[in-house]
């Protein structure tokens, strides 16, 4: 019996050391310990960032596929888009608009270079046309 008191002893003072060490850790001023005790919250602190970025990724992925999914096929937006590729996609899908036609005809003062313009009638044809047009016209934008 007085063989598992003093296990039990034992074990208690070894975790009331483990405590003192880890106090000790804290209230020291060593260069050496503060370095070891700097690193252990730096590392901790790393995986909880790890953990949360890939918690974020994964909420953020599943959000944007269900976003995605109830999106209306109207909305393709094709403002900031380069004016060659904007030209590229007139000539593939809307080759008998003016401004697509005469962009860089000097002799057409209305379209010549005008990208508001040019702009604004592709979205008004884009608009204008079935879904499954502009769902062929949205993943020409998005395979850019």
């Amino acid at each position: 019996m007085s063989s598992s008191i003093f296990l039990k002893k034992k074990k208690r003072s070894a975790v009331l050391l483990d405590k003192h060490h880890s106090i000790r850790l804290l209230k020291t001023n060593k260069k050496r310990i503060v370095n070891k005790r700097n690193n252990k919250i730096k590392g901790f602190e790393q995986l909880l960032v790890r953990e949360l970025n890939e918690e974020m990724i994964s909420t953020s992925n599943s959000t944007v596929n269900e976003i995605s999914k109830n999106v209306n096929v109207n909305t393709v937006v094709i403002e900031g888009l380069p004016v060659t590729f904007l030209l590229k996609l007139g000539k593939e899908f809307f080759s008998d608009l003016e401004a697509v036609k005469y962009y860089y005809n000097s002799k057409h003062e209305d379209f010549y270079k005008n990208r508001s313009l040019l702009e604004e009638s592709l979205q008004t044809s884009i608009n204008n046309v079935s879904s499954e047009e502009q769902l062929k016209v949205s993943e020409f934008i998005s395979n850019k």
